[in-house]
């Protein structure tokens, strides 16, 4: 399936170019210690600027957080077109999450190694996977006793395993033994559930650094960045 198409106007492009900026530098400095003056040059443009665009540093950490959920969703794009079960969807979309978290530096620096806060990335997860356990439920797929309690687990057991996937604790190899045990956790038969994270699933490579608002198709760019 084709993506929708990338439009891209000189306020993005711009808007870019401070975001790349900020990447650059969060190679070698903490978020907190980035300065407005510091990312415009490393940007190239003049002071002013940067005001165009954000009111001061942490307004354009909290877009840099948001780029990370819609790159995100972004790779998992492709396993939300057809009408899977629940628990279908929800084995590929923790199966593609995870993998991406291990698969290279991308998230994993920016997420857990630039000093971001994670409170964005976090809410964007538990929005997604929180539908499609809410739907799973509905459905039948899912039997929990306490929906919103299962939402809470099941996103702090993801960017949980995405840490140790990334810091190496958890070899990549346990992603599907992870993806299994969350759908047990869910009421998903054990039977199931290991057939469900058997299945073939095509491997997306993360998107290459630096990311950027152009790098997404813009009917979810901007329904992402307007939430």
């Amino acid at each position: 399936m084709s993506r929708p198409p990338l439009v891209v106007d000189r306020r993005t492009r711009t808007r870019d170019d401070l975001l790349i900026a900020a990447q650059t530098l969060l190679a070698t400095h903490s978020a907190g210690s980035l300065g407005i003056r510091q990312i415009a040059t490393q940007a190239g443009v003049v002071h002013g600027t940067f005001y165009n665009y954000y009111p001061d540093v942490d307004g354009l950490i909290d877009d840099l957080a948001a780029l990370i959920v819609a790159s995100h969703a972004t790779q998992v794009l492709d396993l939300r077109t057809d009408d899977h079960d629940p628990a279908v969807l929800f084995a590929r979309v923790t199966r593609r999450t995870l993998r991406l978290a291990a698969g290279g530096p991308t998230y994993g620096r920016l997420l857990f190694d630039a000093g971001l806060p994670v409170d964005r990335f976090i809410g964007g997860l538990r929005l997604a996977m929180g539908g499609d356990i809410i739907a799973g439920v509905a459905q039948g797929a899912f039997s929990v006793a306490d929906a919103s309690i299962a939402i809470s687990l099941t996103t702090g057991a993801i960017l949980g395993a995405a840490l140790d996937l990334h810091r190496g604790t958890l070899p990549p190899a346990a992603i599907d033994a992870v993806t299994a045990r969350l759908l047990e956790s869910l009421g998903v038969p054990r039977d199931r559930a290991a057939a469900l994270v058997a299945e073939p699933l095509a491997d997306v490579p993360p998107p290459a650094p630096p990311l950027r608002w152009a790098d997404i198709p813009s009917p979810l760019r901007e329904a992402l960045h307007a939430a």
